[in-house]
């Protein structure tokens, strides 16, 4: 007995078995190493897209019908309502990501993020080892698939995302890893079955899947018809009326016809849910055309004119396709230099552009080449041409060439895995195996170090430490806040109440009932949102029925801290909650003295704060200038030392709000040194509208 269990475990321990332990081996890097994952922030930016995810997580229940959507609000008549559903993506991420956070309490923010991002590394993970299945089983060689697969999952749009809580990266990657394997298996085995429960699988955790689906089923169908006649040459158009029949028959009894339909099927299925779930969500008064999801398609397949401009996306040929092949070779190279998007505003190339541009026609160049050499092996070349062509079968329909997300860049990673593949082949068809572990080894290094690289890009600890700090805030609010009332947020210029971080404030207060100050009765306006710089006109006043009811017992949420009854936080450092009655009562013009500034805006002085009130809401949407000229230049920043004044200009939208009566307020504190005298007015650019000088001491 003792001798068969010792011949077990040296079978098990045999060399075969190796380079998937050094495959998971490789994987605890990701775990150990990188940025503080209980935050938001990630490495030289703000992860909105993980903040977004988790508010979707944290509304997602069967009480909503599995709706995704940001936040639940209320209209004008006090009912509740939903914001923008956003029910495009399939709920199968989603679902994943609820699991994951739901052992936790409501007010443990970090834990939740933590185990959202250590869901996206199991899955990463997973990927990869689907990856290295795969590319075993078309290379003949568990060391080369473990030299593609580490070689390729070795850029910096690969690692530098891996951890992102988001259906568009890491899910995505997992999703089409899972088809691909199905392609394999069913391709070398004929396993049918499992092939539709991987696709169907993958299909629920996001649409990119059928960017591999599509190519295979296209691709199989195809030889399959063709086999008939022996050749591509010997098909003729001419022969095809005769030869229905025998057509008919081969689709008949496809099964790549039959995994066709299936999909097709489950994704109509899957999107009508969706729909349908979008239009009750908008108590059916929105047309079907006029749906979030079907707008959102619309736009990514139509090259909109406002998508284009909302994105800062250029569809034109000429900077589109280099785009793609510039994506292509950054997702390809191993992580070496931070690859951001080459183009801004002007949408022009600089000359350090060109050699990632030409590198990526080079390496699509060198898969074609390579599928044509292994053309007579169709168990080879059916999963490798997906590989190949998957990316453009997304990217291409979809206009996928968008500054911001510069993560979609993970829809070309067929290409690595079909380069690195394609190579390997050829290394073995010159019989280098003894190289095979050697280059294993090698790749497995180059996976490290560029974990490593990508655990010391940007650091930002102190912003960090303030956004626990706010997450402390935020744990406090919800409970204060009753289950009835609703919080009433200030529009707000891009960063909203949590700096940086949009989204956010909706996953840390999900469950409550949020009103924005948006001119859309409550309901969010996605583009409008992310633009800053165009603010939406907010048309609310006194009496209109499209305006949020705000009600007694409601809240205000602030970023600013005010001294007054109306002040329930008093101990928190950065987000503030107030009683909205008596906020509103607190900051009536009536209650508020007589004013030291008259103009376009009434200007009060309290305490240590300066108080802007227009009954009218007088140019609401220019900005403001606030000057302070010091009694001693020393206390002035250094930069504004030559100027001899403090330059604090802001906008209604840093802070301001709309009474119930339509009154318009802003606050503004003063500065905490002593000054002589302080300028403030509005100002267009063809000059200013009001302006009014104080001196305290007069």
């Amino acid at each position: 007995m003792l001798n068969e269990l010792r011949r077990r475990w040296a079978f098990r321990c045999r060399l075969p078995a190796l380079p998937m332990a050094l495959l998971l081996l490789a994987m605890t890097a990701l775990f150990l190493l990188g940025h503080d994952r209980t935050s938001f922030y990630r490495g030289s930016h703000h992860d909105w897209n993980s903040s977004q995810t988790l508010a979707f997580a944290e509304n997602l229940s069967f009480r909503h019908n599995v709706l995704i959507f940001h936040y639940q609000t209320r209209d004008g008549d006090g009912n509740p309502r939903y914001s923008t559903p956003y029910s495009r993506f399939p709920p199968g991420g989603y679902i994943l990501v609820k699991l994951a956070i739901l052992p936790f309490g409501e007010g443990a923010f970090r834990a939740k993020i933590y185990a959202g991002r250590m869901l996206m590394l199991m899955l990463f993970s997973a990927a990869a080892v689907l990856a290295y299945q795969s590319l075993a089983r078309i290379i003949g060689s568990k060391w080369s698939a473990l030299t593609a697969t580490m070689l390729s999952f070795s850029s910096y749009y690969v690692l530098y995302y891996a951890d992102k809580i988001s259906n568009e990266v890491t899910l995505d990657l997992f999703a089409v890893m899972l088809a691909f394997h199905g392609m394999v298996v069913f391709v070398q085995e004929g396993r049918f079955r499992q092939l539709v429960v991987k696709s169907v699988l993958a299909l629920m955790l996001g649409w990119h899947a059928y960017a591999f689906l599509l190519p295979f089923i296209v691709l199989g169908l195809t030889s399959e018809l063709l086999k008939p006649r022996g050749s591509v040459a010997a098909f003729s158009l001419a022969a095809v009326p005769g030869r229905w029949r025998e057509y008919a028959g081969i689709l008949r009894c496809s099964r790549y016809a039959a995994l066709g339909v299936a999909t097709l099927l489950f994704g109509i299925a899957l999107l009508t849910f969706n729909l349908g779930n979008e239009y009750f969500a908008l108590d059916g008064e929105v047309p079907l055309r006029e749906l979030p999801s079907v707008e959102s398609v619309v736009k990514r397949f139509s090259g909109n004119e406002q998508f284009n401009t909302v994105y800062d996306a250029r569809l034109e040929p000429r900077t589109f396709m280099p785009e793609q092949f510039y994506r292509i070779a950054m997702i390809t190279l191993p992580y070496a230099v931070n690859p951001y998007p080459i183009k801004g505003q002007s949408a022009r190339y600089s000359y350090r552009d060109y050699p990632g541009i030409a590198l990526g026609v080079l390496l699509v160049g060198f898969c074609v080449a390579g599928l044509v050499s292994i053309r007579r092996r169709p168990e080879t070349l059916l999963p490798l041409a997906v590989l190949v062509v998957s990316g453009f079968c997304w990217a291409l329909p979809l206009r996928t060439n968008v500054i911001n997300h510069d993560f979609e860049s993970v829809f070309y990673m067929g290409i690595p895995l079909a380069a690195f593949t394609l190579a390997l082949l050829y290394l073995r068809r010159l019989r280098q195996i003894r190289l095979e572990p050697v280059l294993a080894v090698g790749a497995l290094g180059v996976f490290v170090l560029s974990v490593v690289a990508m655990a010391g890009v940007g650091q930002h600890r102190d912003e960090i430490a303030v956004e626990a700090e706010q997450m402390a805030d935020y744990a406090t609010i919800r409970k204060l806040v009753a289950d009835h009332a609703a919080i009433y947020i200030p529009w707000r210029q891009w960063d909203l109440i949590v700096s940086g971080t949009v989204w956010a404030d909706e996953y840390f207060l999900a469950g409550k009932t949020l009103i924005y100050e948006y001119g859309d009765a409550g309901f969010l306006d996605y583009e409008t949102r992310w633009h800053p710089n165009n603010p939406p006109p907010l048309t609310y006043k006194n009496g209109d029925a499209h305006r949020p009811a705000l009600q007694a017992g409601d809240y205000l949420l602030l970023d600013t801290r005010e001294d007054n009854a109306a002040l329930l936080t008093p101990e928190n450092r950065h987000v503030f909650l107030y009683d909205w009655a008596l906020y509103r009562e607190l900051y009536r013009e009536a209650n508020l003295g007589s004013p030291i500034i008259k103009g376009g805006w009434n200007v009060y002085l309290r305490d240590s704060h300066l108080t802007y009130a227009s009954a009218e809401c007088r140019n609401r949407d220019q900005p403001f200038f606030l000057h302070f000229a010091p009694q001693d230049i020393e206390d002035l920043p250094d930069y504004r030392k030559e100027y001899g004044y403090d330059n604090r200009d802001f906008g209604f939208g840093n802070g301001g709000i709309i009474l119930s009566d339509g009154t318009c307020v802003i606050e503004r504190l003063l500065p905490d040194y002593d000054f002589v005298s302080f300028r403030t007015g509005q100002y267009t650019e063809t000059g200013r509208i009001w302006a009014g000088e104080y001196h305290p001491s007069r």
